[in-house]
């Protein structure tokens, strides 16, 4: 199931968002096993005692909305005479933005490197995290981001684990 199955209700089409994977087999499974790999980047600046656990591609998507005007008209003739009126009508058209990027997880931070719309936010601000096979919903006090990554409920291992209690 996918992340617009579960949102919209619909079945996946063949225009599924997918996104290729960059992680190293050896990364993914040792994340399986119930460990966090050491990744070695030369991208993202670490904080003392910070480790990379995670590098994937992903795509961001950012609600956005369109609009539109359109005249709206009212017509009707009397006597031979026309007379017409009309006003002008907002039509919105909701979409997603897709920001291409690259998400790290750290220790301590979740990164999105982008060229628009990056982010770097520390995991004790990370309210809820809920995983699908093509995506992951991350919510950061009010603000929530959908990244369409190569698997959902990897991501999620990877949160369990650097959140589970020692």
């Amino acid at each position: 199931m996918g992340i617009f199955d579960a949102l919209f209700g619909q079945k996946p089409t063949s225009n599924t968002l997918t996104v290729s994977t960059i992680l190293p087999v050896e990364a993914k499974n040792e994340i399986l096993r119930g460990k966090l790999p050491h990744l070695q980047n030369d991208r993202i600046f670490l904080k003392k005692g910070e480790v990379c656990h995670y590098i994937d591609k992903t795509l961001m998507m950012k609600p956005k909305v369109k609009r539109n005007y359109g005249k709206v008209g009212i017509g009707t003739t009397i006597w031979g005479l026309r007379i017409s009126g009309g006003f002008i009508e907002p039509i919105e058209q909701n979409y997603h933005e897709q920001i291409k990027g690259i998400i790290y997880i750290t220790n301590k931070r979740t990164i999105f490197q982008a060229e628009s719309n990056g982010f770097d936010k520390a995991h004790t601000s990370l309210t809820a995290v809920v995983p699908y096979s093509n995506a992951v919903d991350m919510q950061y006090g009010s603000t929530h981001y959908c990244l369409i990554v190569p698997d959902g409920h990897l991501v999620n291992e990877v949160y369990n684990i650097i959140h589970k209690p020692r």
